[in-house]
């Protein structure tokens, strides 16, 4: 089982917003990534739901009035069920990618059991005297927090070959063969219906899914204003073999019992190529043992 850290919602340079985090009526605080603007698309920001009856274009109305993006986004990964009212019948959780990102993963073979694990942007906030806002907290610019994550179990590319229907929905379909999705590598990921990991048996949780937030999905150092700056478990390290893409052995250090990342600032697919002693592949599976949701 590979692990690919991958990037996505907004962030400085798509959208410029950090993705909230809310608590929740049920006791517990939840991610609520906010898609990318992107023109092309059909779904709109108020068909995307956050919570009770309010919409991600609710809620960037009252933390950034002057939103000077498209109302339009691209709603990818696809994986909490709830982030739309209707769904098409078959409907199943899905990740695309294009380009340069994709022939990363192909390059390294990424495929059916791998694992994604979905990091962005994020920063706390709630709604009050009914408006909604960004919170202070520890960290001034925001953080980078790992929000979810996909098990793949099939793998499509919509240019080359024929597509259930129920992904006709899908930007990476819908707008197979122009501009962005022109190319041959235009992909599609596929979540497994549940997750499979054979080293420790059976687990009731879902192929893909948003995490519930705990401290221990936040990637940035605490206090950190750069949120590059990431925090990892000590055993997450080139000293134990384990190599990440993009992310050299000069960008990693020791620090009071923890790894600390100078994460690469550009990329989407972060790979652990290396982990010879499985501890990555034991800190994903603990990840999503412990911190699923399902919606």
């Amino acid at each position: 089982m590979k692990v690919v850290l991958s990037r996505k919602s907004m962030d400085s340079q798509y959208g410029g917003l950090p993705s909230p985090i809310f608590d929740t009526e049920y006791g517990d605080k939840r991610f609520y990534p906010l898609p990318i603007p992107f023109e092309p698309s059909t779904v709109e920001y108020k068909d995307i739901q956050l919570f009770d009856s309010f919409s991600v274009d609710d809620f960037i109305n009252d933390v950034a009035p002057n939103f000077k993006h498209p109302k339009t986004c691209h709603l990818d990964p696809d994986i909490r069920q709830s982030s739309l009212k209707t769904r098409p019948v078959g409907w199943q959780r899905a990740f695309g990618q294009v380009k340069q990102a994709q022939a990363h993963l192909e390059r390294h073979e990424i495929g059916i059991g791998d694992v994604f694990l979905f990091f962005g942007w994020f920063q706390f906030a709630e709604f009050k005297n009914g408006k909604f806002s960004y919170k202070p907290d520890l960290y001034p610019n925001g953080f980078h927090a790992i929000y979810g994550y996909l098990q793949v179990d099939k793998v499509f590319k919509p240019n080359t070959q024929n597509i259930p229907k129920w992904l006709n929905g899908h930007p990476h379909v819908k707008h197979k063969g122009e501009g962005y999705f022109s190319g041959d590598n235009n992909t599609i990921y596929v979540a497994k219906d549940f997750f499979d990991y054979d080293k420790d048996g059976y687990i009731n949780k879902n192929g893909a899914c948003n995490f519930v937030y705990k401290n221990d999905l936040i990637l940035t150092k605490s206090g950190q204003k750069n949120r590059t700056i990431w925090e990892l478990p000590s055993n997450i390290n080139p000293s134990n073999g384990i190599e990440l893409s993009y992310n050299p052995f000069n960008r990693w250090s020791l620090e009071n019992n923890t790894s600390i990342l100078n994460s690469a600032g550009r990329g989407q697919e972060f790979i652990f190529t290396k982990d010879p002693n499985g501890e990555v592949e034991k800190w994903c599976y603990n990840l999503i043992k412990h911190h699923t949701v399902t919606d």
